[in-house]
């Protein structure tokens, strides 16, 4: 029973060590598809990685003729080589409403005094398919 104790006070000893020595913020931003048509939806996520403590996403901003679709958030905890590794990441679902070319980011986020910011990404949006014409008038038929 006094070893269970011991242990207990081991683990929970090295834990805060763990925090502590987080490594340090890093910010990335992508998406799934860089051409898409009007109304086709687009997957972004944005994810902080390592020392996430005490960070907090500003609100994103994107150009006024992208419809925000949903929006879900993921936070991530792992231990490797002894080492504590978080990320937060949200995933937003874009759609574009006109053709052109639109340009997402860069996103910026402060952390323990210093500026990040993403690499900004540039996505095609090309005119919707139109459906076919027909050449001729359809015949009547019935059944």
């Amino acid at each position: 029973m006094a070893r269970r104790r011991q242990a207990a006070w081991v683990v929970w000893g090295v834990l805060p060590a763990l925090v502590v020595g987080a490594q340090d913020l890093t910010v990335t931003a992508k998406v799934d598809k860089t051409t898409v048509a009007v109304g086709e939806p687009i997957s972004f996520t944005l994810t902080l990685s390592g020392d996430v403590s005490g960070v907090s996403l500003p609100p994103l901003r994107f150009p006024e003729h992208v419809a925000v679709a949903g929006r879900s958030q993921a936070t991530n905890f792992s231990l490797r080589s002894g080492a504590m590794e978080r990320s937060v990441s949200v995933l937003y679902v874009l759609v574009p409403q006109r053709a052109g070319t639109l340009q997402l980011g860069p996103f910026h986020v402060t952390h323990q005094d210093r500026a990040l910011q993403t690499e900004p990404i540039e996505i095609t949006v090309k005119k919707p398919a139109l459906p076919p014409r027909l050449k001729q008038p359809a015949e009547r038929f019935t059944l």
